[in-house]
């Protein structure tokens, strides 16, 4: 894979097209002295990597440029932007990848047989606003690289080393700045595989420590909470055995509890008989109560009609209210009057009788609850009854203690499956250890790593003409160690040199370059940015940099992408600044005014 075109929906961003091999310079003309200017790279050279990133899916928040920096309306200064990647696959096809600001969670894809000649969107695309997270799905399958094929992690964990930036990537040569607070086993299986070996093996390691650390957590917990011991599990099990024999001797005397003949009379006939007669009466008093109200509501008055009043309406309105019609509705009241008196005669003589009945009913509920109240007051003021209560209560204290010994012994039978877990992993950490101590015992017979140790102290020497070398090892914890290169002087001596930054710098493009061109048999990335590289380095060094970079190019078909600012451009015998031919530099910024940064504008 290799970059093709970088470009954006906004015509004051400065698009890029990629040199598709070889040198790829973004070259930085400062004109002015540093000290009279904020920073150098507020010309933007250190965004194209960023961008680029931000464009291969890396997922952004508040701290990345690209949102941090807000308008008046409290939204990102780029929020209208459109950013566009055009890619070189390595089966010969170009991939365009569209990625907004303001909806930078849906990506776009369209894919093409040829490179396009202009920045302009594409005609269509063949996935439109996809999610970031299925969009990663995707794109690991356009880019088809090797190395990844039934691996737990995805082309973004190789990215980064083909995408350094200062400070901090350039700090180590295998932990780069993403991996610098998260723990080992985020990277390590990764560079392990990347130099050939089982990282699934060194994977597994890690995970049992993990697991592990949680189990002994989880037991640590069970201890404090419960106060609880192993050793303790046989005394708790002497104690839960002399509970059981009390509380048997205790049910016993329940059991067996002799009331007097006429309290247990009382309370198994006379107690529940009481008890279900108030039952049925207040059902019944319930039921005659809503009878007697629905007899009171039926009772109907006389028959309230005026006829003088009807009359009159008849007048109002003019119509003729005839004597006949006077003598037929007199008739009909009459009637009605009879019916009327009569009905509710007998729903009077019904009402009575069954508020006698509800009258009854209540009386002997009184009786009943009175009778209930002095039996139990009876019972309740023996001795007899004192003592059952005293037993009942005895019995539950036991049983809660009871409760309470088995529990811890539960808890203290889970520490021991716990333990046994504990084992099973350290048997299983064991046989790792077993295989990793095998693997650092044999590194030379691993060709991929000894093919990449050969390319880095290559390639370190050409640049600094000092050895270089690359290596791990087991630490006291038996987990895998990356030391910094060790740096040889020209007598095979160890040096200090390893630590110093434009050391370091070297050592990681070392390091890179060898990933790259021992990857290159195989469907891999294509492509490098190194940014910032030259700045501190000897003129020596930067021009055998250079040259290295150009045979590499040619010789594996690399792209090789460079940031540099004017100062850091090296120089001829004759003090003479060495310019970058023309071709090669494929984006020019500059200090004059805000229209040569990378956007147009300064922020």
């Amino acid at each position: 894979m290799k970059l093709s075109k970088l470009y954006s929906n906004k015509e004051n961003f400065k698009n890029i097209s990629f040199n598709l091999n070889g040198l790829n310079v973004i070259y930085a003309d400062v004109q002015t002295e540093l000290k009279d200017k904020k920073n150098s790279h507020d010309l933007g050279k250190t965004k194209v990597a960023e961008l680029i990133d931000f464009l291969l899916l890396k997922k952004i928040d508040r701290k990345d440029f690209l949102l941090k920096l807000l308008d008046s309306n409290n939204k990102s200064i780029f929020n209208e932007y459109i950013f566009y990647l055009e890619i070189e696959l390595n089966d010969g096809g170009f991939l365009t990848i569209k990625r907004g600001i303001e909806n930078n969670t849906k990506i776009s894809f369209s894919i093409s047989e040829k490179r396009s000649e202009s920045f302009t969107t594409p005609l269509k695309f063949d996935f439109e606003n996809i999610s970031i997270d299925k969009a990663k799905e995707v794109l690991a399958d356009f880019l088809n690289l090797d190395f990844f094929f039934d691996k737990n992690y995805d082309y973004r964990k190789a990215l980064s080393y083909n995408l350094r930036t200062p400070p901090d990537d350039y700090k180590d040569v295998f932990q780069l700045s993403k991996f610098s607070n998260g723990k080992h086993k985020y990277w390590k299986p990764f560079i392990f595989d990347l130099l050939g070996f089982d990282g699934d093996l060194l994977l597994k390691k890690y995970e049992n420590d993990d697991e592990i650390e949680e189990l002994k957590g989880f037991i640590g917990t069970l201890k404090r909470e419960y106060k609880i011991d192993k050793k303790d599990r046989d005394s708790l099990i002497a104690e839960k055995r002399s509970i059981e024999e009390n509380n048997i001797e205790i049910e016993k005397k329940i059991d067996a509890f002799n009331f007097y003949e006429q309290d247990k009379k009382l309370i198994e006939n006379g107690i529940s008989d009481i008890e279900n007669s108030i039952s049925e009466y207040n059902s019944l008093s319930y039921n005659l109560n809503y009878e007697i109200d629905k007899l009171k509501k039926s009772i109907q008055n006389d028959f309230a009609f005026e006829i003088n009043k009807v009359e009159k309406v008849f007048e109002e309105t003019g119509i003729y209210f005839g004597d006949q019609i006077k003598k037929d509705y007199n008739e009909l009241l009459e009637f009605n009057s009879k019916i009327t008196i009569e009905r509710n005669k007998l729903i009077k003589k019904i009402l009575s009788s069954k508020q006698k009945e509800l009258k009854i009913i209540n009386s002997d509920l009184i009786e009943l609850n009175s009778k209930k109240e002095n039996l139990l007051s009876i019972l309740q003021d023996t001795d007899t009854f004192k003592k059952f209560k005293t037993y009942q209560k005895a019995l539950a204290k036991k049983e809660e203690e009871l409760n309470e010994v088995n529990s811890k012994i539960n808890y203290i039978d889970l520490i021991f499956t716990k333990e046994d877990e504990i084992e099973d992993k350290k048997d299983e950490i064991e046989s790792t250890i077993d295989k990793l101590n095998f693997l650092s015992r044999h590194t030379e017979q691993n060709e991929k790593y000894d093919d990449i140790r050969k390319k880095f102290h290559s390639y370190y020497k050409f640049i600094m003409d000092e050895s270089a070398n690359i290596s791990w090892h087991l630490n006291a914890n038996n987990n895998i160690e990356f030391p910094p290169p060790k740096v040889l002087d020209k007598a095979s001596k160890n040096t200090a040199k390893d630590e110093g930054t434009t050391y370091k710098k070297i050592l990681c493009v070392a390091f890179d370059l060898a990933i790259l061109t021992s990857y290159n048999n195989q469907s891999f990335f294509r492509f490098i940015y190194h940014d910032d590289v030259l700045s501190t380095q000897d003129n020596g060094i930067k021009l055998r940099l250079l040259e290295l970079i150009n045979k590499l190019a040619k010789e594996y078909n690399i792209q090789y992408v460079l940031s540099v600012i004017k100062s850091d451009l090296p120089v001829d015998e004759n003090d003479g600044i060495l310019y970058f031919k023309e071709n090669e530099i494929i984006l020019t910024l500059n200090d004059k005014n805000e229209e040569g940064t990378l956007f147009g504008f300064s922020f």
